[in-house]
């Protein structure tokens, strides 16, 4: 069986939690977050995860998928050095998450970004 890809739009978003740390997150233009990592001091460091992401998404063994304790999947991208760079949130099935890690490199490649942390007040 062939299964289609998805033409969804994806993009990275920048913004500041409640305690004043950057994090970025890749979203779909549903809203739906795929990746996620936070608690940059600096929106510079914050950009530079997202440009590891980009990288090191282009090698499988940077990628550590696990089943949870609620049964459902998850998995950790990592750098070279065997640091986390992101975490995607709970897939249902193993098959799901494994056809995102397949698919991530292409949809980090084309995505935009949105900094939500340019906000008029």
């Amino acid at each position: 069986m062939i299964y289609p890809r998805n033409n969804k739009k994806y993009f990275f978003e920048i913004d500041k939690n409640e305690d004043n740390f950057f994090y970025f997150q890749l979203k779909d233009e549903e809203g739906n977050i795929y990746l996620e990592r936070g608690a940059y001091t600096y929106k510079t460091n914050c950009k530079h995860g997202i440009k590891s992401v980009i990288r090191n998404s282009k090698n499988r063994e940077r990628f550590i998928i696990k089943q949870a304790s609620n049964k459902k999947w998850t998995c950790s991208l990592t750098a070279g050095n065997g640091r986390a760079i992101a975490f995607t949130p709970y897939f249902k099935t193993k098959f799901r998450i494994e056809k995102f890690v397949e698919d991530l490199p292409r949809k980090v490649h084309l995505a935009k970004f949105s900094d939500k942390t340019k906000r008029i007040p």
